[in-house]
């Protein structure tokens, strides 16, 4: 019965040393207990240990010091952390950096008076092309992982960011960069980046709008409200009235209804000008003027003005054209100065006129300084000139020699716009109802005086006057 006792107390003595191992349930890490040795049994050491983890399948991350530290120290208690997993890094998404407002949001500038500027709002994304409009930065794969088990542990991958093309743009190559084919508006509309060339504006142009400044044709479905801007590299369409605003076209301008200036709108294009009606304006057109009527109006063509419709009237003001003017009447009842001017492109003429004023000025100015270095020489003769009177004498001399230059220069302008002004002499009027008297016609450099209505006429230069013969048209 003893002898029975002590041969179990004996082998109970000698049960070695071992380990527990465990993991969680997703094998991101394994832990390790460590066993005493019973009786005589040997303790754990740490190839054991080690050979144990590869039995379950343990074989990355494993942190063999802590197991060597555990060891050597024969660590019973807690269960320690021996292998870690390495957890995926996710791919960052991908994102689209515009260079473009795509907001559409108001910039308010501070004058220097401290006043809000309400006008100039730069609302338009304007883009010229070849403009970079937007780039996309990829999204990236990320990193997978390894669990425990050298199992493998799928990473989560960036999401590409919405990135598509709509029309007038072009996409590079690598497909990461989009950039304006056009000049005109840059859009971000329904997910695609494209560039229209049309500006639509669905109501007024007022303070909601600011100023308009766009490199396309601008449509106004509304009104353009006095002390706005208008300016576009294309034509410009409004639906409503304009006021007292300015309109700048290096297009066509189409008003369906009309202008109506307060002598505050000035409208100019480089095509033709259309409109139902134009009063109290100032306009000048690269093309031809079509109207229903001009009242009071500083209005210019460098080709044609063609007044036609119910009305077909010119009242008041000054109108040019370079080539013709086909108006129903002309003038009023009640003798209203209107000027009527042909035969000479406008703009020419205007250069004309101007530097006639500048040589007038600059002949006058010679004059002045020219007694006034004769007068200091005299004084030169007689005595030393002061400070004073040097220093002025030197400056004379000097302004005169700028502006003697300035004199020739504007000499040989004239001289060749006269040249270019002589033949045109091609210029008419043609009055299919009546011309009032008040009206003062030129063409080319001859002027006529309207003093009694005159009926269905065409009125050409002819020897240096001007003839008043049948209706052409």
């Amino acid at each position: 019965m003893n002898n029975g006792d002590n041969s179990n107390q004996k082998e109970i003595e000698n049960n070695d040393g071992t380990v527990l191992i465990e993991t969680d349930g997703h094998k991101l890490k394994a832990t390790m207990k460590i066993v005493a040795p019973e009786g005589d049994g040997k303790p754990i050491d740490t190839e054991t240990a080690l050979n144990e983890l590869r039995k379950q399948g343990i074989i990355f991350g494993v942190d063999q010091s802590i197991i060597e530290d555990k060891v050597s120290s024969q660590y019973t208690e807690e269960p320690f952390v021996v292998a870690k997993a390495k957890l995926p890094e996710d791919g960052t998404d991908g994102k689209v950096n515009y260079f473009f407002n795509i907001e559409g949001s108001k910039k308010i500038s501070i004058k220097e008076d401290g006043t809000v500027d309400f006008k100039n709002l730069d609302l338009i994304p304007n883009v010229e092309a070849g403009q970079l409009l937007a780039e996309m930065i990829p999204p990236t794969d990320g990193t997978p992982g390894t669990n425990v088990k050298g199992e493998t542990i799928e990473q989560k991958p960036g999401k590409k960011p919405v990135f598509h093309a709509g029309k007038n743009v072009i996409v590079s190559e690598d497909g990461l960069k989009i950039s304006a084919e056009i000049d005109g508006q840059a859009l971000l509309r329904d997910g695609k980046i494209m560039v229209s060339p049309v500006y639509e504006v669905p109501a007024n142009v007022d303070n909601t709008t600011g100023n308009i400044r766009f490199k396309g044709k601008v449509v106004v479905k509304g009104n353009v409200k006095s002390g706005f801007n208008v300016e576009a590299d294309g034509d410009i369409e409004v639906h409503g009235v304009v006021e007292g605003a300015i309109l700048r076209s290096n297009g066509n301008i189409f008003l369906n209804r009309g202008v109506q200036g307060n002598n505050q709108a000035e409208l100019f294009c480089k095509g033709d000008l259309i409109a139902k009606y134009i009063e109290n304006t100032k306009i000048m057109a690269g093309g031809n003027i079509e109207a229903d009527c001009i009242l009071h109006s500083i209005a210019s063509a460098k080709e044609k003005i063609m007044i036609k419709g119910k009305r077909g009237l010119i009242v008041g003001g000054v109108v040019k054209a370079g080539e013709e003017i086909d108006a129903k009447l002309i003038g009023s009842s009640m003798g209203t100065l209107t000027k009527i001017e042909v035969g000479i492109d406008p703009e020419i003429k205007e250069k004309y006129d101007q530097s006639q004023a500048k040589l007038k000025e600059t002949v006058k100015n010679l004059d002045n300084l020219k007694k006034t270095i004769s007068i200091l020489n005299k004084m030169s003769k007689n005595m030393p000139l002061p400070k004073d009177k040097k220093e002025m004498l030197v400056r004379s001399v000097k302004t005169y020699e700028v502006l003697k230059d300035q004199q020739i220069s504007l000499q040989e302008t004239i001289q060749s716009m006269t040249k270019e002004m002589e033949n045109a002499t091609k210029g008419k009027i043609h009055v299919s109802s009546m011309i009032h008297p008040g009206v003062k016609i030129t063409i080319y450099n001859a002027t006529k005086h309207i003093y009694d209505d005159v009926e269905m006429c065409t009125m050409f230069y002819k020897e240096g006057d001007i003839i008043i013969g049948l209706y052409e048209k």
